[in-house]
This record gives C-alpha cells, sequence and structure tokens, in this order.
C-alpha cells in the first residue's frame, strides 16, 4: 500500500508572532482608544516544560511619559504572579517580560490542572494616570483526538486504483496554531499473491510487520476549523488493484510500478497528533480489512 498527497535576533521572533498573539486578548473593543490608537502588538506564551514566561508589548510610537508597565497573572481574582517589564535599549517602543515561573520550593506557579487564568498589564504614565487591559493566558495542554472516519473493510477494485479517505477530528485548547502535525503509521498482515510470481519471485508468501511504520509524507491534512478548539483533518491513501496494475499520472509518467498482485489482509492504524509544546495524543490498534 502506498501513499500520496493530493493535493535572529530575539526581536525579530517576537515581532513574527506576536499578530497571533494579538488574536488571544480580549477586552478590547473600538471604543478603547488608547489601546487601538497606540499599541502595535500584544503577545503572552507560558512554556510548560521550563516554566518560562515570556510577554511582549510594542507601540505604535514612542511614548515619552510612560513611567512604567507592570503585570499580574490571576485565577479567579487569586493573585498568583507579579512581574515588570523592561524597556529593549535598541527600541523603546519595546516593553518585554522574560522569567521563569517557579515559587521558593522550586515547584510551579501554574498549576498543570488549570488551562486558562487572567493577566492584566497595567501601565503607569508620569501624571499619575494609568490605563490597564487584560488578556488570557493559556497553558499548554495535550492536543486529543476525539474522533476518526475509517472503514472497517476496504474492497479492491479489479483493475483500478481505489482511494481511500480518512478523516480525524482534533480538539486542542491551545488553538489551531498549536499544531504542529497530524500524522498515522501502520502494521500489516498483507496475504501472498494467488497467481504466478513474475515481478517478484517472493510475491506468494505473506508479508507480516511486527512493528508500527511511517513515512515523512504520512501526514493528514487540515480542513476546516468545527469550533475554536476543534479541527478537521483528512488523509487520502491511494490503494493498488487487484491486478497489481502500475500508477500512471496525467502524463503517462510512472508513479508506482506494477506488482504481482494487489494483496488483500489486515492494516491495523495509528493516528497520531502532536503540538509546539511537544505534548501529544495518539491512537491504535485500528483496524481494517483489505478484501477482493
Amino acid at each position: 500500500m502506498h501513499s500520496v498527497k493530493l493535493n535572529t535576533l530575539l526581536l525579530i521572533g517576537f515581532i513574527f508572532i506576536s499578530c497571533e498573539g494579538a488574536e488571544d486578548t480580549d477586552n478590547y473593543n473600538s471604543n478603547n482608544d488608547f489601546y487601538y490608537n497606540n499599541v502595535a502588538a500584544f503577545y503572552n506564551h507560558y512554556d510548560g516544560f521550563d516554566y518560562k514566561l515570556s510577554v511582549y508589548l510594542e507601540f505604535l510610537d514612542y511614548i515619552d511619559n510612560i513611567e512604567s508597565i507592570s503585570g499580574v497573572i490571576q485565577n479567579d481574582d487569586e493573585v498568583l504572579y507579579e512581574f515588570n517589564f523592561y524597556s529593549l535599549d535598541i527600541n523603546p517602543k519595546i516593553f518585554l517580560y522574560e522569567g521563569i515561573l517557579i515559587d521558593q520550593n522550586n515547584q510551579p506557579i501554574l498549576s498543570d490542572n488549570i488551562y486558562l487564568y487572567n493577566m492584566i498589564i497595567n501601565i503607569s504614565f508620569s501624571d499619575d494616570s494609568n490605563y490597564s487591559f487584560s488578556s488570557n493566558l493559556t497553558t499548554p495542554i495535550d492536543p486529543e483526538i476525539i474522533d476518526y472516519n475509517l472503514p472497517e473493510t476496504f474492497q479492491l477494485d479489479s483493475t483500478d486504483w481505489k482511494s481511500l479517505l480518512i478523516d480525524l477530528e482534533i480538539k486542542d485548547l491551545n488553538g489551531f496554531s498549536n499544531i504542529e502535525s497530524v500524522k498515522y503509521e501502520i502494521k500489516t498482515t498483507l496475504y501472498g499473491c494467488n497467481t504466478d510470481c513474475i515481478i517478484d519471485d517472493n510475491c506468494n508468501e505473506d508479508i507480516i510487520g511486527e512493528d508500527y511504520v511511517s513515512d515523512d509524507t504520512w501526514i493528514f491534512d487540515y480542513i476546516q476549523s468545527l469550533t475554536d478548539t476543534t479541527y478537521t483533518y483528512s488523509e487520502e491513501i491511494l490503494i493498488r488493484p487487484l491486478d497489481g496494475s502500475a500508477l500512471y499520472d496525467d502524463e503517462g509518467n510512472i508513479i508506482f510500478d506494477a506488482t504481482d498482485c494487489g494483496r488483500t489482509g489486515i492494516i491495523e492504524f495509528k493516528f497520531i497528533v502532536i503540538d509546539k509544546d511537544g505534548l501529544s495524543d495518539e491512537i491504535d490498534s485500528i483496524i481494517m480489512e483489505i478484501t477482493e
């Protein structure tokens, strides 16, 4: 069975991703004149592996009367962490914070069991006035494969290649942009050909795989977002016909050479989703029988 897909600086890094982070910020509306008139980008990120918090705030222009900028992280009005920004020397429009969120006992301040926190940013000016805005801060949560669509049996065509379509439904509370890859692996028990062996002298022998195998191309394509946290992915796998015919492209070039037969047997699938935090979910032992 074969698969064909149809189908430098810290500053620079922060600027590149700041637009995405700003989408998560709430409490901004058309009446919020200061934010819309002055803030170019805002971004926060918490790494659950090293407990590192990174916060980025950039103004459209240099504001000379800013006295200080601070932030707090809250959960149900309980203040868990307070921090202060520093301005970037090479660009005074940019304010940053980076810190490791562990307590005096070297334990993480933010809980693994809480996904969503409230971050409040306070800007103090030299005339003693203040401006505050809030943003969600999310912690890394395991992605989850919540559903799949795969037939229990697949019947080979006598002479033509056929498409096997597989659909997955993925949930990631950290958002679509946090999903690194969705892929599959297979373990096979394929029966020998019931024909004379012309191409492969061992074509009558069964092919039994003891372990799952994969390929860099066995990747699902993103299809659509069902909700803010749930997404569908799909993959099309081309299956060889019973007569073992080769597969050609539209210009008559061979994609896959002919074999003595298209084998029947059992395919065991494993589906895997991995996110950008290194977290993953997988389901295995999903059986599909290939028949004549």
